[in-house]
């Protein structure tokens, strides 16, 4: 993934609580989106959350990384 489709990541997610939305599931789009979230609030990675998106097929309330197409990254400090 380059900035460009990072920044659209960014861009998308205005109107939302998440931070980045919809970045195409990989190890390296999810470890440079986690870095890209903790570089803008300046938190520690345990602050930054990852919801999966894609069918619902192995439970019926969450995606599963295994069946995702694609994942929101949000900022969710911890008290």
């Amino acid at each position: 993934m380059n900035l460009d489709e990072l920044v659209k990541g960014y861009e998308r997610a205005i109107d939302f609580q998440s931070t980045v939305k919809g970045i195409p599931v990989s190890e390296e789009n999810l470890e440079l989106c986690r870095n890209f979230v903790c570089d803008i609030y300046g938190c520690e990675r345990q602050d930054v959350r990852v919801m999966y998106r894609g069918p619902r097929t192995s439970s019926a309330y969450i995606t599963l990384k295994k069946d995702a197409h694609s994942f929101d990254v949000y900022h969710n400090p911890r008290r």
